[in-house]
């Protein structure tokens, strides 16, 4: 009888677990275009743990090697970079070699292919990016339609990509709950996070662009976003919408935000739907319930959304809920009517909901 399985991350989402060498060869030839699958000899029962999830730009991956083994990966429109939980492993595409270990990551630019040698006991957390919505991404940060093809220098071990590889430990442990409905305005944030993370942590051809400093528009631009976000708070919200609402980029929104309120649009964002699930425990019935309420707003986690609305309103949310059953009146909101803005914890900055 095999051994269970240890909880390997994005275990709910299991793509292929065997013994069978074939069984690989074929779903990596067949479902994933790749060239070709050799299993190398070194003494140890050949093993596979493979967990896959796809998301609507990008497509994060974890497997498990328990013997060493060599794949031929073909060229796809999406861009890829593996970071390794465990042990390490070798990419090379043309000229370029890079190993990926704890410290180091590779990074795969669509079209190309690679030849990757895992050694044993290696597991990875691979991420995967569609080129053109990476595109679109950037040029909503820098404020310019993108023509040119991402040309990306070697990863380098900063800090950045540290930052960026413990936001895909979290997205995976958040895919991972038993619990997990992910509401579309999540999900687009969420992706949204990777992606502006991705090109802030991997050196390009655009880099310096993003490096630059944006002139920040004026209030009257500030206040055209936060009406929009105030009359769209249901909706999935994006850098690229709010870019597109004033005309302007990205960086400049969010520098305008940080200069005028303080906050980034993406903590406005979290404002305005903490005040509206405020609203709705002060009006639903016996049948409510907070994690529901959380749901509609657009928070995934029940606990994150607990913590942020004690933090804006100095009570849980089931004690407002409580509260509304017993007839208790409740303080009004801020003279704003918007919830104050709760602080996000480190290595979340930017996600609108929890």
């Amino acid at each position: 009888m095999t051994e269970p399985l240890p909880p390997y991350p994005l275990h709910r989402f299991p793509f292929v677990h065997t013994s069978e060498p074939d069984e690989v060869r074929h779903l990596l030839l067949d479902v994933f275009d790749a060239r070709y699958f050799d299993a190398r000899e070194d003494g140890r029962p050949f093993r596979v743990a493979w967990n896959f999830v796809r998301l609507k730009r990008i497509d994060l991956g974890y497997s498990h090697y328990n013997s060493a083994a060599s794949i031929g990966i073909a060229g796809i429109n999406m861009v890829r970079q593996m970071f390794s939980l465990t042990g390490s492993s070798r990419t090379a595409f043309g000229p370029r070699q890079f190993t990926t270990d704890w410290d180091h990551s590779s990074l795969i630019p669509a079209g190309a292919e690679a030849l990757v040698d895992r050694g044993a006991g290696h597991g990875e957390l691979r991420l995967r990016i569609d080129a053109a919505a990476l595109q679109a991404k950037l040029g909503a940060l820098i404020g310019t339609h993108v023509v040119r093809n991402i040309e990306f220098d070697a990863p380098g071990s900063g800090p950045e990509l540290h930052r960026l590889r413990r936001i895909l430990v979290f997205l995976a442990g958040q895919l991972d709950c038993e619990d997990a409905r992910i509401p579309d305005q999540v999900q687009t944030e969420y992706e949204q996070l990777v992606m502006v993370s991705f090109l802030t942590a991997n050196r390009h051809n655009f880099s310096h662009l993003l490096d630059r400093d944006q002139p920040a528009p004026g209030p009257w631009q500030v206040r055209l976003v936060e009406e929009y976000i105030e009359a769209n708070w249901k909706t999935p919200l994006s850098i690229e919408t709010l870019a597109a609402v004033t005309g302007g980029s990205a960086r400049s929104i969010f520098k305008a935000f940080k200069e005028a309120r303080g906050v980034s649009p993406m903590a406005f964002v979290k404002s305005v739907r903490l005040t509206h699930a405020r609203r709705m425990l002060l009006a639903l019935g016996d049948a409510a319930s907070v994690i529901d309420v959380a749901f509609q707003c657009g928070f995934l986690n029940a606990g994150h959304f607990a913590r942020d609305y004690r933090m804006a309103f100095g009570e849980l949310p089931s004690e407002t809920l409580r509260n509304t059953r017993r007839g208790i009146r409740q303080p009004n909101l801020n003279a704003t009517g918007v919830a104050p803005i709760p602080s996000s914890p480190p290595g979340r900055a930017g996600v609108g909901s929890a």
